[in-house]
C-alpha cells in the first residue's frame, strides 16, 4: 500500500472505531447472510464477537506500517481460521461483506481513492493470511518474540 492509502485508511478508522459496535453488528449480519455457514464459527457471544472485529480491524490498519509484525498477527489468524476450516471463499465474503459495511459507515468518504485504500487493504490481508496459512507455525522463543519454527530448529 501507498503512504497516501495507509493515510487514508488510518484516518478513516476514526470513524468505524467510533461506531463500533453497530459497524460490527451489521458486518456479521451481512457476512452470515453470504455465508450462513459461518455462523457456527463465531459462536462466542455477540459482544465479544464484536469487541474481536473492531480490535483486529484496528490492530490490522494500524499495523500497516509494519509489515512484518501484521505478518505475525496474520499467522496467528490464518492458523486459527485454518483449524476452523475457513477458506478463500470465505475470505472473499468477508471482503464483500466488510466493503459493504465501510459503505454504509462511511458514505461518500469511501469513494475513489478512498475505496481503493480500502480494497487494496483487505486484498492484501487476504493474501497474507492465504500465505501464511501454508507456512510452518509460529513458536514464541524464549525473549518473547515470535520466530518461524523453520528458524528454530
Amino acid at each position: 500500500m501507498t503512504p497516501t492509502q495507509i493515510y487514508t485508511v488510518q484516518s478513516q478508522l476514526h470513524t468505524i472505531k467510533a461506531i463500533g459496535k453497530p459497524f460490527a453488528k451489521v458486518f456479521y449480519a451481512r457476512l452470515f447472510q453470504l455465508a450462513p455457514d459461518l455462523r457456527g464459527q463465531f459462536a462466542c457471544d455477540s459482544k465479544t464477537k464484536d469487541r474481536k472485529l473492531i480490535n483486529t480491524l484496528c490492530t490490522t490498519v494500524n499495523s500497516l506500517q509494519n509489515i512484518d509484525g501484521l505478518r505475525v498477527v496474520a499467522h496467528n489468524m490464518a492458523q486459527r481460521h485454518k483449524e476452523q476450516g475457513i477458506n478463500e471463499r470465505h475470505y472473499d465474503l468477508f471482503i464483500q461483506a466488510m466493503l459493504e459495511t465501510l459503505e454504509m459507515a462511511l458514505g461518500n468518504e469511501l469513494r475513489g481513492n478512498a475505496l481503493g485504500a480500502w480494497k487494496e487493504l483487505l486484498a492484501m490481508l487476504k493474501s497474507t493470511l492465504m500465505e501464511v496459512s501454508h507456512r510452518p507455525a509460529i513458536q514464541h522463543a524464549e525473549w518473547g518474540r515470535e520466530i518461524p519454527m523453520a528458524l528454530a530448529s
